[in-house]
């Protein structure tokens, strides 16, 4: 699957249900994965939401969310993303927050992007130990999103303020970098 051999994992997958049935959640994520490279989104979604009720990880919650929102289920990215960060290794991970803004900003759904973006940063300051400083892409990532939400929002100000704290995680971050030329040439 991810060497790109669809018809070779289909097969590899085919064997190993032959074997050990089809009770693993894992399989049944493996299947939905396979069935959303395949062009089957539908069949993928059931297959991957049946795989994390099945299991409740994080992972099969994440594969969910992005085969949603792929297909353009957007309501069922969200729940998805909702369900990763509702695990336990999910209760660490900003990730499933920072889609779900993202996810959030692209609907024009702004004021519950900038909540997604800011329990990204909430779960990263209870979590970090100090060693993920400077740089961490998730909280670089949830600074920015914040930022072009505030944009969107008009804020310009609180928009510099997220844009520029990104910078200050990671010096070299491209979106941030270009946002905030943009917003200073509004300026001119």
């Amino acid at each position: 699957y991810l060497t790109g051999d669809l018809p070779g994992a289909q097969a590899a997958l085919e064997r190993a249900i032959g074997l050990a049935g089809d009770s693993d959640p894992a399989i049944v994520n493996l299947q939905g994965l396979l069935q959303a490279a395949s062009g089957d989104p539908s069949g993928a979604l059931r297959a991957l939401q049946n795989a994390f009720l099945r299991g409740r990880d994080y992972q099969f919650a994440m594969d969910w969310g992005r085969v949603a929102w792929q297909a353009g289920r957007y309501d069922e990215a969200i729940a998805a993303f909702d369900a990763a960060a509702g695990t336990e290794r999910g209760h660490n991970e900003l990730w499933p927050y920072i889609d779900k803004g993202r996810l959030l900003v692209f609907m024009g759904r702004l004021q519950e992007a900038i909540t997604a973006f800011n329990a990204a940063i909430d779960v990263f300051e209870a979590t970090d130990q100090g060693e993920a400083r400077p740089g961490s892409p998730a909280y670089v990532e949830a600074y920015s999103g914040r930022g072009e939400a505030y944009g969107r929002l008009g804020d310009v100000e609180r928009a510099e303020v997220n844009y520029r704290a990104a910078r200050t995680a990671d010096p070299n971050y491209a979106p941030a970098i270009q946002a905030l030329d943009r917003l200073s040439r509004s300026f001119e």
